[in-house]
């Protein structure tokens, strides 16, 4: 058991954050939060953050960075790793668990060399990405860096526009940086699993989430953002349902096309998470979401 950290990672509402609590408490273990959006503050509802009871283990890194603030993959590792070293100090057992896969990268492979790019160029690329297409990006990347083309699934937005947003930000092709050494922050004492489940199932789960999410007051909890007049620009208003909201609170919209559009864009989501699990975990024990016994068996066997 000594200093071993359980990694759960999963698309969203899969289940992962209820698995990880049920865990927790059967070996005595606290969860560190690996979700980009689940890290601010001002957003609880729309990011679907975890409300422990009062008999619940200890949460770490859940809604504690201000919405303005980029959070970057090097920041988090490094709370990360302070907090782990913390519960494993206590004879516990550190549970890190979200949907975030290139937070996992880090803990599992170490930081990448790249540096840290101007966040005007991805702003930019996701303008394109609205106005010509992901196919369109993927040509593009054929010809600024055919070996990133080349290992790069045509359906994964997440690093196809990350391969260019490098290119262009550091005039230096991503396929290059990966020859490089990472930079190790955890050693490699890892029990890792990733969350499976039927797409049709999942999208479910997500249509059901959303709904539940306007039942918990998701508008009032917009409306409280806006108040708070973040720039057009912070992180914050990237969380799904932000912008869909807004244009229901300024009737551009009614609810109902507010809820579809929500629901579209998570399926969205939930797909680009399940190609990484696919394509970037292929190492990591698969398991069903429907099989909770079974995985709470697997991590005590391996403890």
């Amino acid at each position: 058991m000594k200093n071993k950290i359980v990694l759960i990672a999963g698309p969203t509402a899969s289940g992962k954050s209820s698995l990880a609590n049920k865990l927790a408490k059967k070996i005595d273990g606290e969860i560190v939060n690996a979700d980009s959006m689940q890290i601010y503050k001002d957003l609880e509802i729309l990011t679907a953050r975890p409300k422990p009871e009062k008999n619940d283990p200890n949460h770490h890194l859940y809604g504690f960075v201000n919405g303005e603030e980029l959070w970057s993959v090097g920041k988090w590792i490094n709370e990360a790793k302070k907090v782990t070293e913390k519960i494993l100090r206590k004879s516990s057992i550190p549970i890190i668990v979200g949907g975030t896969g290139l937070y996992f990268k880090a803990v599992t492979d170490g930081l990448s060399p790249i540096p840290d790019i101007n966040r005007e160029i991805r702003d930019n690329l996701k303008e394109e990405l609205n106005s010509k297409g992901l196919e369109s990006l993927y040509n593009e990347l054929k010809f600024t860096d055919i070996k990133a083309y080349e290992s790069i699934d045509k359906n994964d937005q997440q690093r196809i526009l990350r391969a260019l947003e490098v290119y262009r930000g550091s005039g230096k092709k991503i396929s290059e940086y990966w020859k490089l050494d990472r930079t190790k922050v955890f050693e490699d004492n890892f029990i890792k699993i990733k969350l499976s489940t039927d797409r049709e199932k999942l999208y479910k789960s997500c249509d059901d989430r959303c709904d539940d999410m306007f039942q918990l007051g998701a508008v009032e909890e917009v409306k409280s953002l806006i108040e708070l007049n973040y720039d057009n620009k912070a992180p914050i208003l990237n969380a799904i349902g932000v912008s869909e909201i807004k244009e229901y609170i300024k009737k551009r919209i009614n609810i109902d096309e507010a809820k579809d559009l929500i629901k579209f864009r998570t399926h969205q989501y939930a797909k680009r998470q399940i190609t990484w699990l696919k394509h970037q975990m292929i190492s990591w024990k698969s398991f069903s979401t429907q099989e909770s016994d079974k995985i709470i068996d697997y991590f005590i066997k391996k403890l």
